[in-house]
């Protein structure tokens, strides 16, 4: 049987429409990735006889992975849909760093070499900094974000509240760092935007070779790649999106969802939707319909089980109950506490939630520090490895480039013995990383000083890399303190919750079981006024993650405030002790 006839007649009708420029704007659990997959497979059957690769491209390694393995299990059987050759599946970022920057950064970056990704914090970058006049600021270069307005590169610095900085100045110092052949994500956007634009002949053999590229999660397109896949369309290129207005979360970077939605009024698009939400319990998707405004159709039944969209009072000062509170309601719903997450508006949150301790040091020996915490107080050993690579290259000579981020990456076969030896030092509390139990400024410290130079030595002796001049003055013991990294004397006492704690962010495009979204008083009111701002539709996103239980944690001082709006919207409130007698 075709794989086609396994869909709904909504997502049939958009996998068997013609070839050509095409708008899916899809709901929350619609099925989009599976949409975009038999699209692509139907795509390729149509055009196996044809010259060129067919492209999917999307935000994360995550989604490429998934895309990846359903499209694999898809076309098993080749003579039923077609074959994994002329398909490429990647992130739009790695596309244009594959297809455009690598081989032909050269050209407008003027660099001698071929250009290689930063990650911010490399040593030699000291050098790359920008001068702001007017807030008399030196700014690093990496840290600067690029976009485009209608047609003219803006620059502006800062994570989340971006401030303005002086394009003339920002600009001078992009091509600097361009010019040794060093980019950030940002930057090579705006590289990869250049290319094109200055550069016919390589526009018209990337169109040539990519006819057709469909783009997940498009209301995650910022500027600068909007201008560079319009580049590709006037030239040619078939262009396909599919994705959630409601769902832009990164409007930070750029990313309005503007794109999106207003693509299929363009010429020679047609425009389709997705209204049936497979994921999540019927409360919960009229929930969902209620702060956006949408009317999309539950595929599923209410469970017998405890499910549904609840809300609960949650005090700062008091997490254990909160976290008792969601343990006895994901019991009562019969879900494991591995398949129920904590979620938070921003990092500061989940670090407060989290008790993280704050971290000691400055320079490298913070990197280490941070990881200590990280390892012994969370449990994150993804997280520990990150700030052991900021440290291991630390360690090294500034003028090894793109380690960082091949450490990072971990997709470089000429570094992965290197990385073995880094994640060795990160796990190993008694050799590597010392415990973060130990007295900062004393005990930890001089663990640390020995254990850092050893690793430097090895990596010198057996990969070639050259260690740092002066290496003990990176390695001082300032700003860390007479007291344990961990507030804690004794490892056993350390208590993390059950239960994975992050941003929502983290768990944009996942099906979770059971959620707790922790919010503020400000989230909660942009949240009930619906996803027509950013941090409406956090909380929009952070409610259609769940597939049987959502929790909006509210702060106590609030509840009875909001208490009659989030009824009416379709919350109902969770006294813990019903719970507990299972009345609920």
């Amino acid at each position: 049987m075709s794989p086609i006839t396994e869909l709904s007649e909504q997502q049939k009708d958009i996998v068997g429409l013609p070839l050509g420029p095409l708008a899916v704007t899809a709901c929350a659990g619609s099925g989009k990735t599976k949409t975009a997959v038999h699209r692509l497979a139907e795509m390729r059957s149509r055009t196996h006889d044809q010259r060129g690769v067919i492209a999917l491209l999307s935000f994360s390694n995550v989604a490429v992975d998934t895309f990846e393995r359903e499209y694999g299990a898809l076309v098993a059987d080749k003579n039923t849909i077609g074959s994994i050759a002329g398909v490429e599946i990647d992130t739009l970022d790695g596309f244009f760093v594959k297809n455009v920057i690598r081989p032909h950064g050269y050209l407008e970056m003027g660099c001698p070499r071929t250009p290689f990704l930063i990650e911010g914090k490399e040593p030699f970058l000291k050098n790359f900094t920008m001068w702001d006049k007017k807030r008399e600021v030196s700014i690093p270069t990496a840290d600067l974000s690029i976009s485009l307005d209608e047609g003219d590169l803006v620059f502006s610095a800062g994570k989340w509240k971006k401030t303005a900085v002086p394009s003339g100045a920002a600009a001078a110092a992009v091509n600097k760092l361009g010019t040794v052949g060093a980019y950030t994500h940002d930057s090579g956007r705006h590289w990869a935007y250049r290319i094109l634009k200055n550069h016919p002949f390589v526009l018209r053999a990337l169109v040539k070779r990519y006819p057709h590229i469909l783009v997940d999660e498009a209301q995650d397109i910022e500027t600068v790649h909007e201008a560079t896949l319009r580049l590709m369309a006037k030239a040619g290129m078939h262009l396909s999106l599919i994705g959630d207005a409601n769902q832009g979360i990164y409007e930070f970077s750029g990313a309005t969802g503007d794109f999106l939605a207003s693509y299929d009024s363009e010429a020679g698009v047609t425009g389709k939707t997705l209204e049936r939400n497979y994921r999540s319990v019927p409360d919960i998707v009229t929930v969902a319909n209620k702060l956006s405004g949408r009317k999309d159709d539950p595929d599923r039944v209410t469970p017998s089980t405890f499910s549904g969209a609840y809300f609960v009072s949650i005090d700062d000062n008091d997490r254990e109950t909160t976290f008792s509170t969601f343990r006895d309601m994901i019991a009562l719903a019969e879900i494991k506490s591995n398949d129920a997450v904590v979620i938070c508006r921003a990092t500061g949150l989940v670090d407060a939630w989290t008790g993280t301790e704050e971290t000691q040091g400055q320079g490298l020996v913070r990197a280490f520090s941070a990881a200590a915490i990280a390892r012994d107080k969370l449990g994150r050993f993804d997280e520990a490895f990150a700030h052991v690579c900021v440290g291991t290259v630390g360690l090294l000579a500034p003028d090894h480039r793109d380690l960082l981020a091949k450490l990072r990456q971990g997709s470089k076969p000429e570094v992965k013995e290197l990385r073995r030896l880094v994640w060795r030092f990160t796990k190993d509390d008694v050799s590597g990383l010392p415990s973060a139990t130990l007295v900062a400024d004393t005990e930890w410290h001089q663990a640390l000083v020995t254990r850092a130079k050893a690793l430097a030595a090895l990596i010198e002796k057996n990969f070639g890399f050259q260690q740092a001049e002066k290496l003990g003055n990176r390695l001082k013991k300032t700003k860390l303190y007479n007291v344990p990294l961990i507030q804690t004397p004794d490892a056993e006492a350390i208590k993390a919750p059950a239960f994975k704690i992050c941003t929502v962010h983290k768990v944009k495009g996942e099906s979770i079981a059971a959620v707790l979204y922790i919010a503020r008083k400000d989230d909660i009111e942009a949240l009930l006024q619906g996803p027509t701002t950013e941090t409406g539709r956090i909380g929009y996103v952070a409610v259609t993650r769940a597939q049987n239980l959502i929790v909006l944690g509210v702060p106590h001082d609030h509840i009875d405030a909001f208490r009659p709006r989030l009824i009416a919207t379709g919350f109902s409130e969770h006294v813990p002790s019903a719970v507990a007698k299972g009345q609920l």
